[in-house]
């Protein structure tokens, strides 16, 4: 265990100059004690590169670390409250600001006063803390001329290899392909059960994905397949959902059901129905079919929880098939019905082919004979673990310099003893330590997670987590480079590109690494109730519908009272779980992220508007919830509302204006227009998303005073009839999706009114069937637009003339317009082109114009 503080100490000092500290010290007396605090602290930072390299051998370093981060965390919360009084008081002085408080003279007074005294004090407090945290570190001789290690990409990183080009698994992958489609009517099991084992890494899971997704598998099971992510807890119940869910989506896009079989399968998560009725609903859906199941990652299972299964699945069709991925040859041994395929180590011969793709250019390694030498002493350290081969390999794409290959060689974690891989370790170890701080909070997520890029990008942002490095850049944009960066070098997955997010995993092996690193400030509550230390920054929370009030009280309160990040997913309405509401609130007043998703509580307590530090509140998916409280727009240093899926919302508070910070807004009501001198008033708002909003028929006529918007999104709004003028004067919008909007006719630009100053990056339009052409006022875009989208419009007739201008474009999709008769003249011979797709086009295809 490690501790990694220079990520919070510099932007911590940065705080120190800021023009609402500078604001402060002018009324409360604090300048001598903020000018010692700065000055101590940029001090301390030259000397821990030192610091967090000795700690792995000295444990009274590591300790001293440990104070230093609690204090840097505790010293943000005191600078943040100097923030926010003075947010507070720029936003009082504004027009716009309607939130008023009738207060007497004298009174008003006595509460500055008070505190100002208070904050003198707070300040006075964390000077003399400091300098015995100073004093300590005056013991350990800590140099500072030591510099942080780490592998900075300096060169662009490749596409990482297709999981068809996996190495030296092509045996076993035709030997289980030959078992799946090879039926045994002698044998007296309804189904058969492969068992594939292995260490973590070794390639269980990608092994068997190369076999669910090939050709003749899917044809052999028409399509009947179904991907578990086993939990770490075996749960019966949830697995025969997530079977149905499975097997009744498929049914829906081949239309192999019926109409009431089609009901059943839309039912949301199957929350009210006993186990029996799960039981009879599963067995109605797999009987007298052939069906494949992955059990991915068994880690426990009960024999009677698999003979219970088992027996479930009983009334399949004969040769119907499980594959199970497991670690443990017990799981094997209970489940198999036929021998386990052991993965073995890749050979010395394959790890090396593996390793050079991962992290060499094609064909570049023959110009780097040292690198390739020091390269074979690596590969034999990694043992023929891929996943090691391939961490370190993305690792060492980003230098060809040879003494960043030989630190990793030479790493002193190749000699210690753990549980997580030391390739994995080396892997982190020479990150930024910007870079841990963000991996390492993923921990609070459950395993299997599928991350979406914008969400988790606004966590790191609330958190304080993206350093701008006085650039003045967008965090946005940063923190996009810190995912682009972790992808990179292999910490996280890519599982799809959806305009304009990108979801993600973790591989189970490094998820464990986050849970490593991660341990000592954040959590994630896999059982209702366990120990948990006091520094816990960042928690996460299983569900809480059974624990007894008592026992959450008791529980909360053992927490330390400065927790940053709470979650917890499907949150009901018990009396339990709306006293945690409730006691969340009123007690980690320095909240900075509260993610509610997929609820069921009807009320948001009215005591939100206290938490004045809180940057992200998120309900995504409460269809219960009809009213915000009028508290929440008191939240001025919000960035982050996120109430997409809350179709039972009525309308958005009338004083939204007030929410000065929002960056990111996600809306979904009932509401049938937004009025004016609403959302036009957040002007710092950088994304907005506006969806499944059933009864809008228009938006906002002051869209033009969104300045600083780069991403708008209107999708599910069948009402809506037109959009504002204003939306072709978003001079920063950079992307535009708009779908599924069935009454939708895009404006067009009138001959006497000014061009369009947009400068868009990218736009996508689907399922809008009113559109007939493109406007007008998309060819302000033609320099700058680099990817075009267009599908499921059926009576789009034409494309645009200035199409052939658009000098930056590089992909071009077009799917399902069937009216379109032809392209304009050039566009095949747009230099910069280098993805052309056009498909379901019939008028185009009779043309001779129809590409794959």
């Amino acid at each position: 265990m490690t501790e990694v503080v220079s990520s919070i100490l510099g932007p911590l000092v940065e705080k120190f100059t800021s023009s609402a500290v500078e604001e402060i010290q002018l009324v409360c007396g604090v300048k001598d004690d903020r000018e010692k605090l700065k000055s101590t602290l940029k001090f301390i930072q030259t000397v821990l590169a030192d610091a967090e390299q000795k700690q792995i051998k000295d444990e009274a370093v590591r300790l001293w670390l440990l104070k230093l981060k609690t204090f840097c965390y505790d010293a943000e919360d005191v600078l943040d409250e100097f923030e926010a009084r003075a947010l507070w008081r720029r936003a009082r002085s504004t027009g716009h600001f309607t939130l008023k408080r009738k207060v007497r003279s004298m009174s008003s007074w006595i509460t500055k006063f008070i505190l100002h005294f208070k904050m003198a004090h707070e300040m006075k407090e964390l000077r003399e803390r400091l300098d015995w945290i100073d004093k300590e570190r005056a013991q350990f001789n800590l140099s500072n001329t030591v510099y942080e290690k780490t592998i900075v990409p300096r060169r662009k990183t490749h596409s990482f290899v297709p999981t068809s080009n996996v190495i030296g698994r092509n045996e076993e992958k035709e030997n289980i392909i030959e078992f799946l489609r090879t039926s045994d009517d002698a044998r007296d099991e309804n189904i058969a059960v492969l068992p594939i084992i292995g260490m973590g890494g070794i390639g269980k899971t990608t092994l068997t994905k190369l076999v669910y997704d090939d050709e003749r598998v899917e044809e052999h099971f028409e399509n009947n397949q179904v991907w578990l992510f086993m939990p770490l807890e075996f749960e019966i119940k949830k697995i025969i959902k997530d079977i149905i869910k499975s097997l009744s989506e498929r049914d829906l896009m081949t239309s192999f059901i019926s109409s009431e079989a089609k009901s059943l399968s839309g039912e949301a998560n199957f929350d009210n129905w006993s186990i029996d009725m799960l039981q009879n609903h599963l067995r109605n859906l797999v009987e007298n079919r052939r069906c494949l199941f992955v059990m991915d990652d068994v880690w426990e299972m009960r024999k009677e929880d698999w003979l219970e299964l088992r027996d479930l699945l009983g009334g399949l069709s004969k040769g119907s098939k499980v594959i199970v991925t497991s670690r443990h040859q017990a799981i094997a041994d209970m489940m198999g019905t036929v021998p386990s395929l052991k993965l073995a180590n890749l050979s010395k011969e394959n790890s090396m082919t593996l390793f050079v793709k991962y992290s060499f250019h094609q064909g570049q390694e023959k110009n780097h004979p040292d690198l390739m030498e020091i390269g074979k002493e690596i590969v034999s350290k990694c043992g023929g673990n891929p996943k090691a081969l391939k961490n370190l390999g993305c690792l060492l794409y980003s230098t060809n310099n040879r003494s960043d290959w030989e630190d990793v060689r030479d790493n002193e974690m190749w000699q210690l003893e753990s549980d997580i891989l030391p390739s994995l370790r080396i892997s982190y170890d020479l990150m930024p330590s910007h870079l841990k701080q963000c991996f390492a909070c993923c921990s609070i997520f459950p395993k299997n997670y599928k991350f979406l890029s914008f969400d988790m990008i606004q966590l790191w942002i609330s958190n304080g987590f993206i350093q701008s490095s006085g650039n003045n850049q967008d965090p946005e944009k940063i923190g996009r480079q810190y995912l682009e960066e972790l992808i990179s070098r292999s910490f996280f997955d890519v599982v799809e590109e959806t305009y304009p997010a990108l979801s993600f995993e973790m591989h189970d092996l490094i998820y464990e690494l986050a849970i490593s690193v991660g341990q000592t400030e954040s959590s994630n509550m896999k059982v209702r109730i366990q120990d948990i230390s006091r520094r816990v920054r960042h928690i996460s929370f299983p569900n809480l519908s059974d624990v007894p009030k008592d026992e959450l009280r008791g529980y909360l309160g053992k927490l330390n009272s400065r927790v940053r990040t709470i979650m917890c997913e499907g949150l009901g309405s018990s009396d339990s779980e709306v006293f945690f509401l409730e006691k969340c609130i009123s007690r980690f007043k320095h909240m900075r992220v509260l993610s509610l998703k997929d609820s069921g509580f009807d009320l948001l307590p009215s005591s939100i508007g206290g938490l004045k530090h809180l940057r992200h509140l998120s309900l995504r998916g409460n269809g219960k919830i009809k009213k915000l409280p009028k508290s929440v727009c008191e939240l001025l240093n919000l960035q982050t509302l996120d109430v997409a899926g809350c179709d039972g919302l009525e309308e958005l508070p009338a004083n939204i204006k007030n929410m000065i910070s929002l960056r990111f807004l996600w809306i979904t009501t009932k509401q049938q227009r937004f009025p004016d001198s609403g959302l036009g008033c957040l002007t710092s708002l950088q994304w907005l998303f506006i969806t499944e909003c059933e009864y809008l028929e228009a938006l906002f006529d002051d869209i033009q005073s969104l300045t600083s918007l780069r991403k708008l999104v209107i999708g599910g709004c069948p009402e809506l009839a037109s959009l504002p003028q204003g939306i072709k004067n978003l001079k920063a919008l950079e992307d535009l999706l708009i779908a599924d909007c069935q009454s939708l006719r895009l404006p067009e630009e009138e001959s006497n009114e000014p061009r369009s100053t947009l400068r868009l990056k990218g736009f996508r339009f689907e399922e809008l069937p009113e559109i007939v052409s493109l406007p007008g006022w998309l060819e302000g875009s033609a320099s700058t637009l680099q990817r075009i989208g267009i599908e499921d419009c059926p009576n789009l007739r034409e494309l645009p003339e200035w199409l052939p201008n658009c000098s930056s474009l590089r992909t071009l999709e077009i799917e399902d317009c069937p009216e379109l008769s032809s392209l304009p003249d050039g566009v095949r011979l747009i230099p910069t082109l280098t993805e052309l797709r056009i498909s379901y086009c019939e008028k185009l295809s009779s043309c001779g114009e129809e590409d794959d």
